[in-house]
């Protein structure tokens, strides 16, 4: 569909309008219906096209009279955005120059603006910033956009981080034959909606988080993240810790945030934690709660997201500390469910029962973690926890050697390389695939330049080393395992 577009005719903001920026989808004669409505008889798109639909976004149009994409976008942005976009703008200028306390950089803040927009939409934020409050921050004329603020406030290692984030905007690891809308993966009746995080609950009471991408991949690999103990209810923390939610629009991948149930333990006051809690298993805490199992939760979890989403027949799954137990554990006895496994700073409990399938796996590690240290045992940190543990059968190396031995391996090390202060090693493991990453000079965390979130929480779980790509290299891990082949 082409046309003209009169730049000086003054444009309507019409619910049309906002139909068409929101990125809905729309067959070519509703789109024009919409472009016609929201900018009058004289506007005109240029809709891009794919294979069984017709997408509208308000930074597809190429303006009649703007000689490139650029000026396009700087004509778009100078109307009133849609009212997400807009507030990504002022939050973007708030947690720049207003943070904490009004006062400095609230560089978790300015994240969380930036994080969950789409290629074209941090374009038109980009271009709206510079518009709104580049004249108040640029000397002389100069242009100020989000970029020259992220300069001016961030030191070096977070700046390179928000550049690796916005670089990852404009990747797409969909292979196009597979390429699709997060709308299409939705079952009749579902309720999600596509790029926002969702909360299910369950028919017991229980729920869980999911985020379907706005870039999908039409063979609907699935992964459940699962997080660690945590004081109090930890919904919410591996989500905002993991970056996960960037990788589900990089990647095509619907990601779900299991939640473990709070509940209080021996030694803790009368205060609530939150555990992954397995009878029968050698869990963290010592004390078990025999009235509910955490695998007929994920179960539960993993039968719902089936029934609402186009779910591929495996799941992965990563987990970090207690979650990457419980993601183990869980494995180990639904190995029909689970294509394969990412642990981060997780352990495999001496004397358990042993896995009788094999599940790929990638184990992360740091060689300084003191809640759960590689070298077996509570650490420095966790021999500080009140409440009663089995820490003392902590063995994290075992997680190599039971995964390998159950596809008929000896877990002799066949492979090893190093880059920068990250240790790969590969594993004998027969017919299974065991693949670990030793982070030297890492404490206990997740390990990934995304990992983002409150300062306090980072402490507590220990500091990422914000230079690693855990996730990322986890994420593709699984999805190899997790995706169907449909060509052949």
């Amino acid at each position: 569909m082409s046309g003209k577009f009169d730049t000086a005719a003054e444009p309507t903001i019409s619910d049309a309008q906002k139909l068409v920026a929101t990125s809905d989808r729309l067959d070519s004669k509703t789109a024009a219906e919409a472009v016609g409505a929201a900018y009058g008889k004289n506007a005109a798109a240029i809709i891009d096209k794919r294979p069984n639909t017709s997408a509208a976004y308000l930074s597809d149009f190429q303006i009649v009279g703007a000689d490139d994409k650029a000026a396009s976008i700087a004509v778009l942005a100078s109307k009133p955005l849609p009212a997400k976009l807009e507030a990504a703008v002022d939050k973007i200028d708030r947690a720049a120059n207003r943070g904490m306390n009004n006062f400095g950089t609230d560089e978790s803040a300015l994240w969380d603006a930036i994080a969950p927009l789409n290629e074209k939409e941090f374009e038109l934020v980009n271009e709206r910033y510079a518009q709104k409050y580049g004249n108040d921050y640029g000397w002389f004329g100069k242009r100020w956009d989000v970029r020259s603020e992220l300069i001016d406030e961030l030191g070096k290692t977070d700046l390179a981080r928000f550049d690796r984030m916005i670089a990852d905007k404009r990747r797409n690891d969909v292979p196009e034959e597979f390429r699709a809308s997060g709308e299409s993966l939705l079952k009749e009746g579902s309720e999600l909606t596509v790029g926002e995080m969702n909360r299910v609950k369950l028919a017991d009471g229980r729920d869980y988080d999911v985020y379907v991408p706005r870039n999908a991949d039409s063979r609907s690999p699935v992964i459940v993240a699962m997080g660690g103990a945590g004081l109090g209810d930890m919904k919410g923390v591996m989500a905002t810790e993991s970056g996960l939610p960037i990788e589900a629009e990089r990647t095509g991948t619907i990601v779900v945030f299991a939640n473990p149930k709070p509940r209080v333990l021996d030694g803790s006051y009368g205060k609530e934690s939150s555990t992954w809690n397995v009878p029968g298993r050698k869990n963290m805490p010592a004390q078990i709660d025999s009235s509910y199992d955490d695998r007929d939760y994920l179960d539960d979890v993993l039968s719902d997201i089936s029934k609402k989403t186009t779910a591929a027949d495996k799941v992965g799954l990563i987990g970090f500390s207690d979650g990457a137990r419980f993601a183990e554990v869980y494995a180990a006895d639904r190995p029909e469910r689970v294509a394969g496994i990412v642990a981060m700073s997780g352990t495999w409990m001496k004397g358990d029962k042993a896995p009788v399938k094999p599940v790929p796996i990638m184990i992360v590690h740091g060689d300084k973690d003191e809640i759960l240290p590689y070298r077996g045992g509570a650490g420095d940190t966790s021999e500080e926890v009140l409440i009663p543990t089995n820490l003392e059968s902590s063995q994290p190396p075992l997680q190599a050697l039971v995964w390998s031995e159950v596809g008929g391996g000896d877990a002799r090390i066949v492979e090893r390389s190093t880059e920068g202060n990250v240790e790969r090693r590969v594993y004998n493991a027969g017919t299974n695939s065991v693949t670990e990453y030793m982070i030297k000079g890492a404490d206990h965390g997740v390990h990934d330049y995304k990992n983002n979130g409150d300062r306090l929480w980072q402490w507590i779980l220990g500091q990422p080393d914000l230079q690693q790509d855990m996730v990322t290299k986890g994420t593709g891990f699984l999805k190899q395992y997790i995706v169907r082949d449909l060509r052949g």
